[in-house]
């Protein structure tokens, strides 16, 4: 697969030397608590360094982020009693951007794009209380240095997702399987007026 990154980008900037080329990864944000430092170190040293590493050669990385997950001493912490959870099982967490984000540029060393952000939910309330407190949190990343290049929230629609089928919902529109009727949910409003608002409309 790094071979094919690398060929693929070859040929890409053959034809384009202009257009930006990079991967995009999913990343939790890894967490530890005391004593969870050596864990959450291994996770990120086994499943993500070597791609940002290799994002170093890259325009930019793409993150695609839902979760986060707190690591102790004894293994990954679960969600405390009462707490709302996403459909992975996950306490929501909307500042798991901003971590996940900041962890990505302190190896890779790029800019960064949100390829993917979002959360599985049938409770569309937690979706529309969830997004603003991301984007302060990914405004703050910016902010303290990280160069953003956009965000993109996943997703528009409810879709058919992997192995889960319709089961997780992650869409700002729900969609009628029968007539394929969309319906804005109240997340979409949000979004929309957040988006608005940072354009200055």
């Amino acid at each position: 697969m790094t071979d094919a990154h690398r060929a693929a980008k070859v040929a890409i900037k053959a034809r384009r030397a202009d257009l930006p080329v990079g991967l995009s990864l999913a990343i939790v944000d890894d967490v530890a608590a005391p004593g969870g430092e050596e864990l959450r170190d291994r996770k990120r040293a086994e499943v993500y360094e070597h791609w940002l590493v290799l994002a170093r050669e890259d325009d930019f990385i793409g993150v695609q982020n839902y979760e986060r997950i707190i690591y102790g001493a004894d293994g990954m912490v679960e969600a405390p009693e009462g707490a709302e959870v996403n459909g992975m099982g996950t306490a929501v967490e909307p500042d798991s951007l901003r971590g996940a984000v900041e962890y990505v540029y302190s190896i890779a060393q790029v800019p960064v794009l949100v390829s993917e952000h979002g959360i599985g939910t049938e409770d569309d309330s937690i979706r529309a209380g969830f997004i603003e407190p991301s984007l302060v949190g990914l405004a703050q990343a910016t902010a303290d240095g990280v160069p953003v290049l956009g965000y993109c929230h996943w997703t528009l629609m409810d879709n058919f997702e992997w192995t889960s089928g319709y089961g997780h919902q992650l869409g700002l529109h729900r969609v009628d399987r029968e007539t394929f009727e969309r319906t804005a949910k109240p997340s979409a409003g949000v979004y929309s007026a957040l988006v608005r608002e940072a354009r200055g409309l």
